[in-house]
């Protein structure tokens, strides 16, 4: 039998504008991160990911429709797999941050995920850069540090 591994990090952030966010900041923070996933990784804008040459080694398909290994013996009426990572949304319920506030953010990773965090990393700079919320508040990713790691990542 497989084992599966997973680690956990926290995401430290400093707005550089006013952030304006929902009563769940989780569904945003979750929407922002898919699409400045995908808009870094796609090498085929536009296209759909069932009918792409690159399907099979593409990070954005195993993290956003996480194929059901063909060996399986769970799971195989499923088309996708759940997906290899849990967002865990703002420490605190505020609606609003300041620019020059920080705040943070979870993310963990699990099983060949782990492999891929340069990915991530690289896709809550970018979210960063387009913005997120209301008015799409820009932010700094300034540090992010694994839980039980050996300390800084970034």
């Amino acid at each position: 039998m497989e084992r599966f591994y997973f680690s956990r990090f926290t995401f430290s952030v400093r707005c550089k504008t006013t952030i304006l966010l929902p009563s769940y900041s989780g569904s945003t923070l979750r929407g922002g991160f898919g699409h400045a996933f995908r808009s870094i990784i796609c090498a085929f804008k536009g296209k759909e990911c069932t009918d792409c040459l690159l399907r099979g080694q593409c990070v954005y398909a195993y993290v956003f429709e996480t194929p059901i290994p063909a060996d399986a013996k769970i799971m195989r009426k499923y088309t996708a797999a759940p997906h290899p990572f849990i967002l865990e949304p703002f420490t605190n319920s505020r609606k609003s941050y300041q620019e020059g506030e920080d705040f943070s953010f979870g993310l963990t990773l699990i099983g060949r995920a782990t492999d891929y965090l340069p990915y991530f990393i690289y896709a809550f700079e970018e979210l960063g850069r387009i913005g997120i919320g209301k008015g799409r508040g820009k932010y700094e990713l300034r540090e992010v540090t694994e839980e039980g790691g050996k300390g800084d990542i970034l």
